[in-house]
């Protein structure tokens, strides 16, 4: 039997603020939330340079031109976590009181335009990163809204012509149980997590050893390759599991940038050479600072694939090909 192609897949998490407000300060991460609206042009440029597919896992909220439109559109059931203020409903109650300029707040929560160009840029997949950046393993006193969520998020990419066929869990937390909703609502793949206890995702944060190990594991080959083929689930949907995370670009670590490449690129070359996938995923707005070192990185990354291509006829998958072409 002849062996498979390697592949080489991408997927965004996109998802602006609404990724962020529970982490870090608006004001604190303007500059790069700001970016993306350069950095998401850009990438697409030179994915479509690189003849790259890939996949943009899309945050349902970034659909909306403004608050009110949003908020017409709330699902019936919202999540009601245990811990209120995970909740972007409730962040959304006080946003008449902030201090940032309006067209700057808009900029910083809704993309439209922004998913309309990627929606025109060839080879270019939408998918859902849930409608409310959604988070399946903190407590929640709702459990079944989920199931409204994903209704809206789908519902809301269908207006504008997108079918949503895969899906993105916010923070990588994937509930087993979850996967059933998935099915569904017509969702029959998902990003799953490498099979390594530094990358095992779903409880609350993350130990100072994941961290660690995480860190040095960019920099030198600890924990393997995480190259892998999509697997289908028992309960119906299939599992694409990323292999790691594009870390940006870092001034006080700008002399590790070349191990970093090396590393990606190493496993890339593998998964060409064994015929499995090699999948690399980060947010655009981790390109919204230092956005030159960020895509020049981001160039030599899919000039590799294209060395690949030639060589071993690596070929350039979203989410949604991988998985319907593989199971």
């Amino acid at each position: 039997m002849k062996k498979k192609n390697g592949s080489f897949t991408i997927s965004l998490d996109f998802e602006l603020y609404w990724g962020m407000r529970d982490v870090v300060a608006l004001e604190a991460y303007r500059k790069h939330l700001l970016g993306v609206w350069k950095a998401v042009p850009a990438m697409l440029a030179l994915f479509e340079k690189y003849d790259i597919h890939a996949t943009w896992a899309t945050v349902g909220f970034l659909w909306h031109e403004d608050v009110a439109s949003l908020k017409a559109a709330y699902p019936d059931r919202l999540p009601e976590y245990e811990d209120r203020y995970l909740s972007p409903y409730v962040y959304l109650e006080n946003v008449d009181k902030t201090e940032v300029a309006p067209d700057d707040w808009k900029r910083m929560h809704f993309a439209k335009t922004l998913i309309k160009k990627i929606k025109t840029t060839p080879h270019q997949e939408i998918a859902t990163h849930t409608y409310s950046h959604y988070y399946t393993r903190e407590p929640r006193i709702v459990s079944e809204a989920f199931d409204d969520d994903l209704k809206q998020a789908v519902k809301i990419a269908s207006e504008d012509g997108i079918e949503i066929a895969s899906l993105v869990f916010p923070r990588n937390q994937i509930d087993p149980e979850s996967l059933e909703v998935l099915k569904k609502n017509g969702i029959g793949i998902y990003r799953g997590n490498p099979d390594h206890w530094a990358y095992r995702e779903g409880e609350t944060g993350k130990t100072f050893l994941q961290r660690l190990y995480r860190f040095a594991d960019i920099y030198m080959n600890l924990s393997g390759y995480h190259t892998t083929l999509p697997k289908k689930e028992s309960r119906g949907v299939c599992e694409v599991k990323s292999s790691m995370f594009l870390r940006p670009y870092s001034p006080e670590l700008s002399f590790l940038e070349s191990r970093k490449r090396k590393r990606i690129k190493d496993a890339m070359r593998y998964a060409a050479q064994q015929g499995e996938n090699f999948h690399l995923w980060w947010h655009p707005h981790n390109f919204g600072v230092n956005m030159e070192k960020n895509l020049e990185n981001l160039e030599i990354i899919l000039q590799h694939y294209q060395t690949l291509n030639k060589e071993y006829g690596m070929l350039s998958l979203t989410m949604r090909e991988l998985g319907e072409s593989n199971v």
